[in-house]
């Protein structure tokens, strides 16, 4: 009886620690302009499947459309391309604050600042 439980219990361990390193990444998520951080863009919706949309100030449907990487535990790179302008592509990074807010960089200088909208 003491052996049947093991090997139920070893499998099971081994599940949850796998299933623990697929945590979706801080970043992932929808963005919203942080209050004053000028008229650049308005949202950032990241999934959890590797994509994510940017959408420009005044755009109803996003105007870049982006892939994502993990670049740290709490930063993201982005490759995106324009929809109006499908040949071009721009990198940008977003890094996510402590304190609930996140920073979008393009060639190290801020591009917008978000934060999450309110649940």
């Amino acid at each position: 009886m003491k052996r049947s439980a093991i090997r139920l219990a070893c499998p099971a361990a081994a599940l949850l620690l796998a299933l623990a390193g697929c945590a979706p990444h801080p970043a992932a998520g929808t963005w919203i302009a942080a209050p004053g951080s000028g008229a650049g863009f308005q949202r950032l919706e990241v999934t959890y499947e590797g994509r994510a949309d940017l959408f420009a100030a005044g755009e109803a449907q996003a105007g870049r459309h982006c892939f994502w990487s993990g670049d740290s535990a709490r930063a993201i790179a982005l490759a995106c391309k324009a929809a109006s302008s499908p040949d071009l592509e721009e990198h940008y990074r977003l890094v996510v604050e402590g304190d609930g807010t996140a920073t979008l960089l393009r060639d190290g200088e801020q591009a917008a600042r978000f934060t999450r909208p309110a649940r």
